[in-house]
């Protein structure tokens, strides 16, 4: 049952509560809403909840196989330097990318793309959706997905929500765009941090079989420096690999399709107008 008709069966039966006019009845509608209220925020900003709906935040735990990610690239000179780290350990991994860092450096996207690493949604603006209009998240999410068709020719499944906190609104969206909402299993909170050693120590003390690793090699609002999780890649991807651990794409971890063959989309056009967007063969990126 999903979260849409969890959330009418409560009011229901809150309404149905009420109508019974008495103080035992009136408690339990208190208690149920009480306990609505707190699932749904859990399942807001827990992004390894499953209430609000499907959430990817970790693969077969049997395997011992990491998804490292990186969000709200590209950003220079930064991304530029982890791909060429990653290009020297033969390693893939998957960017979630922004927007409007997207029209400032197409060319690292298209690098992003021919070296073989995969390509994931994480909206145009970054703007906390939390908050936001159903029709300017869409817009949002699909303004985003035009350019990364424009320059890679396919159209991503792989969705992410900036900051991890997601509402009934943003889930719907997703779901209706075919698209997957792909979290995370740890942190290495080198947004805020460009501590090097504690951006090792974060995401190497609590790595599992499985795990899917969020870094950054951008942000989200105007310039910063990257250069702490520049200099921790190569350390962590030393250990981790020293430790056997396989590196792969977040669909190859997932086992699930990293483009939406069920297009044709109509996508905004970067360049202007409307693009359709066609079926694309399974790529496991």
């Amino acid at each position: 049952m999903n979260y849409r008709k969890i959330t009418l069966l409560v009011f229901l039966g809150i309404i149905v509560l009420a109508a019974l006019d008495n103080r035992f009845a009136a408690y339990s509608a208190a208690a149920v809403f009480l306990a609505w209220f707190l699932l749904s925020w859990y399942g807001i900003f827990n992004i390894k909840s499953q209430f609000i709906g499907k959430t990817y935040w970790r693969g077969n735990g049997s395997k011992k196989e990491i998804a490292l990610t990186f969000d709200d690239g590209p950003h220079e000179p930064y991304t530029t330097r982890i791909l060429d780290i990653l290009k020297k350990y033969n390693i893939k991994a998957t960017f979630f990318l922004v927007g409007k860092n997207i029209e400032k450096h197409p060319e690292i996207v298209k690098r992003i793309w021919e070296e073989g690493h995969a390509i994931g949604n994480h909206t145009y603006n970054h703007r906390r959706f939390f908050y936001t209009l159903f029709p300017a998240i869409r817009e949002d999410i699909l303004k985003c997905q035009g350019l990364i068709k424009n320059i890679t020719g396919i159209n991503t499944s792989l969705f992410r929500q900036p900051l991890g906190m997601r509402n009934p609104s943003i889930v719907k969206i997703v779901e209706d765009l075919n698209m997957h909402m792909i979290g995370w299993t740890l942190r290495t909170y080198d947004g805020t941090d460009q501590n090097p050693q504690r951006i090792v120590r974060r995401a190497l003390n609590r790595i599992t079989n499985g795990a899917i690793l969020v870094m950054h090699d951008g942000c989200d609002k105007g310039k910063c420096s990257k250069s702490g999780t520049v200099a921790a890649l190569p350390i962590i991807l030393d250990a981790l690999t020293k430790d056997g651990y396989k590196f792969v794409t977040v669909s190859e971890l997932l086992d699930i399709n990293p483009v939406i063959l069920d297009a044709p989309l109509t996508l905004p056009s970067p360049l202007g107008g409307e693009d359709k967007g066609e079926g694309v063969r399974r790529l496991h990126r």
